[in-house]
């Protein structure tokens, strides 16, 4: 790596930490890191939610930027100087350049996905991405893991033989129609309780068991 390569990465880094200068040192490298997996181990009201948010705006604002050893071939001594010249308090033409100096293979926000566990979550990480990123964050995948399956299949389930119009059936609505199953077949409703057959049927799909198979 060139002299002017190393000072390049090393400007466009201090760059970032500089607009991430809100976040604690830990938050800020966990914001930071975009190249492979990365976990994160913290308590409640920690701050994690917030660093999901910032890792989202850099990686849409900088892409790979702020850990990649890549120089683009267009950089000239002239960005160079701008970036390790850059104030704390750009206004938005200094802001908008050091965007496209530093920014390295940024995701479209449709390219992204962020998961959470309950409705409340979700709804909670769209307002303040919303609130962070402005209109861009409506096109973020920011949902709970059953709803981000469901945009899926509504899209591309006629692929695999079925309408886009399906109904969702939670547990009550599958164990009542399981009840009238077994009162259609004639089967004994103790031996064939509609919580025993359900939870046998989910068994089954665990296993990727289909009913062909199963039959036998």
């Amino acid at each position: 790596m060139s002299e002017f390569e190393e000072r390049y990465r090393a400007a466009r880094r201090k760059v970032i930490e500089t607009d991430l200068r809100r976040l604690n040192p830990m938050q800020r490298k966990a914001a930071m890191t975009t190249e492979g997996p990365l976990l994160l181990l913290a308590g409640a009201g920690s701050g994690k939610t917030t660093v999901l948010i910032q890792r989202i705006y850099t990686l849409l604002t900088y892409g790979r930027g702020s850990d990649t050893d890549f120089t683009p071939d267009w950089a000239t001594a002239d960005d160079l100087e701008f970036l390790e010249r850059f104030p704390e308090q750009p206004d938005d033409a200094e802001f908008a350049r050091a965007r496209e100096l530093c920014a390295i293979d940024p995701p479209r926000p449709w390219e992204i996905i962020a998961i959470t566990f309950t409705n409340k979550a979700a709804g909670e990480l769209k307002e303040r991405l919303a609130a962070r990123l402005g209109p861009v964050a409506n096109d973020v995948w920011a949902s709970t893991f059953h709803s981000a399956c469901v945009r899926i299949l509504r899209r591309y389930i006629e692929r695999i033989g079925f309408e886009r119009t399906f109904t969702i059936y939670d547990t009550d609505d599958s164990q009542r129609v399981l009840k009238d199953i077994v009162k259609e077949l004639n089967l004994d409703a103790k031996s064939f309780s509609p919580r025993s057959v359900h939870s046998e049927i989910g068994w089954a799909k665990d296993l990727f068991i289909g009913p062909k198979e199963y039959a036998k």
